[in-house]
């Protein structure tokens, strides 16, 4: 008897490609960080100053724990946090000199392990899978833009 193939769904697709990703990223213990960390770190470094609640909208994470993580990447001396100019408030977070040399590393890595996972497809079947990505990220984006707006009015 013949099986049927059975439907792969989008989200389950794009989450077993986070999952493996997520594992060839941490399977290499070289830079002593995490995926998540790395993440935060290279966000920080892209918009130093940046505070605590924007990284963790930037992320999609609670505020809570970026506030955990920067703890922890603070206590490490890879993070610091700085005091807003005009809000005492507010504080701004800033890569360390520590961290600097680490950043080089983490994106040569990002780029092995999507080199890794890209290498059945041509270059031009690459940029084609990028800017579909794109566009339903943006797409995505944009309806969770919509929902909150309208469930604030």
């Amino acid at each position: 008897m013949k099986q049927e193939k059975t439907n792969n769904p989008f989200v389950f697709q794009v989450g077993d490609l986070f999952r493996l990703v997520r594992q060839s990223f941490e399977a290499e213990q070289d830079l002593d960080v995490t995926r998540a960390q790395a993440k935060m770190l290279i966000s920080v470094w892209r918009n130093p100053g940046i505070t605590q609640q924007a990284l963790a909208a930037r992320l999609d994470i609670a505020t809570m724990s970026v506030c955990r993580q920067v703890d922890a990447l603070e206590a490490r001396g890879m993070i610091e946090r700085r005091t807003d100019a005009s809000d005492r408030r507010v504080r701004r977070l800033f890569i360390t000199e520590k961290t600097g040399p680490v950043i080089r590393p983490m994106l040569a890595r990002i780029d092995h392990i999507s080199d890794l996972f890209l290498q059945s497809l041509s270059d031009d079947e690459r940029e084609t899978l990028m800017d579909l990505m794109d566009r339903v990220i943006a797409d995505a984006s944009a309806r969770k833009t919509d929902q909150s707006t309208s469930k604030k009015q």
